[in-house]
């Protein structure tokens, strides 16, 4: 049987809420979901083994002494095969503009890099960056300005230490031309009703917009978040107890006909042809 852990609000930082270092204890077989979508998540294994799923990235196995990197709004979930020790760095964007500039370089570097979800390995310091941490969190030394300064240490450690092409497709959500511009997009696309909204929000003309968001995205808005909408809904089939009534309200189709229709376009099939195909998948992974 499977245990459920929630990893739910963390210390604040500044003037942004519910982000932060917590560490985690966990038994084997225990399923570790985000309870805020709204934050990317870093997670770190300091001792045991895990698979970790992103989105259509299923079962990517975690090794000791290895992380990933789960951006906001992802369908994202860690489940432990041993006893594990944790760390979930949660946050909302880059503190620094060092920061941010190196994200745009590493796009600048690898525009055409065709992204995959694995982990890092531990280089050092990390393992003395985790020992004083969880040492601080243990005996209490936990206020918001401790974890604004190990924001911005780890970030410098992951900038000096990594090889940038390792970095550019560990962060690949999130590196872009625009560092701004695209954490605009990916904070708002699944609030909005239309893609005039997200125009406003970035304050510029449609055709502007569409315009910086093609160079941005490489392809158009409507193409774009119908992709996003894809692969949210590819994982909602996923779950055991998921009903395509629920599926049609929570994205908006407003009959079955338009359900059926989306995924012969976006799969090639229909939902319940799609449905079948994931439980298959699903069973070749378990044997």
């Amino acid at each position: 049987m499977t245990n459920s852990l929630y990893l739910e609000e963390q210390k604040t930082c500044s003037n942004e809420p519910q982000t932060g270092f917590r560490c985690v204890e966990t038994d084997e077989n225990t399923q570790i979901a985000f309870q805020n979508k709204e934050l990317h998540h870093l997670v770190f294994i300091l001792e045991g083994n895990a698979t970790a799923t992103c989105n259509e990235f299923r079962n990517q196995t975690l090794s000791e002494n290895e992380f990933v990197f789960f951006p906001k709004l992802s369908n994202s979930s860690i489940t432990t095969n041993t006893r594990c020790k944790i760390v979930d760095f949660s946050f909302f964007t880059l503190k620094s503009t060092c920061e941010k500039q190196a994200f745009q370089s590493y796009w600048r570097l690898f525009p055409n890099l065709s992204y995959k979800f694995e982990p890092l390995s531990f280089r050092c310091p990390l393992s003395d960056f985790f020992d004083l941490l969880t040492l601080y969190l243990q005996n209490n030394i936990d206020s918001p300005q401790l974890h604004e300064i190990k924001h911005q240490e780890l970030f410098l450690i992951l900038n000096s230490q990594y090889p940038k092409a390792d970095l550019a497709n560990f962060f690949y959500p999130i590196i872009g031309k625009s560092f701004d511009f695209r954490s605009l997009i990916m904070d708002n696309y699944l609030k909005i009703h239309h893609i005039d909204e997200l125009a406003r929000l970035s304050g510029m003309g449609r055709t502007n917009f569409d315009n910086k968001f093609k160079e941005e995205f490489g392809i158009s808005p409507h193409q774009w978040i119908l992709k996003q909408k894809a692969k949210h809904i590819r994982h909602s089939l996923s779950e055991p107890d998921a009903t395509f009534s629920d599926i049609m309200r929570k994205y908006n189709f407003n009959s079955a006909t338009h359900f059926t229709r989306f995924c012969k376009q976006q799969f090639g099939c229909t939902p319940t042809e799609l449905v079948r195909q994931l439980r298959r998948e699903e069973m070749e992974l378990m044997q």
